[in-house]
């Protein structure tokens, strides 16, 4: 690696460096993010159903989960065949407190 002299010539540059220059804008890339996104919540998903983990057992039908609030998803898991699964929480999106009902269905293709 080379050292570069500024044109005074005493072998010190002046002013940021290009690394501390770009950890500031890192630090301050990371901050903003926190501040947009928040911090992650930790799931309370009790059941687990193929790759659906949902806060109680399957069910009703999908047409009953679906209908008002809810939340739906999918999901695969991989190997040589994948299993692909659609999942369904039906309730408020605020934990599982407040779920009333959960459906899924998984299928291997």
């Amino acid at each position: 690696m080379t050292e570069r002299k500024d044109a005074s010539g005493d072998g010190r540059r002046k002013g940021l460096g290009r690394r501390r220059f770009l950890s500031g804008v890192g630090a301050s890339g990371l901050a903003t993010a926190m501040a947009v996104f928040g911090s992650a919540t930790p799931a309370s998903a009790l059941v687990a159903a193929g790759c659906c983990n949902l806060c109680r057992s399957r069910s009703g039908t999908f047409a009953q989960c679906s209908s008002g609030t809810h939340y739906v998803w999918s999901c695969s898991i991989g190997g040589s065949a994948f299993l692909h699964c659609t999942c369904c929480e039906h309730g408020a999106k605020s934990g599982c407190a407040h779920v009333t009902q959960s459906w899924y269905e998984c299928r291997y293709n």
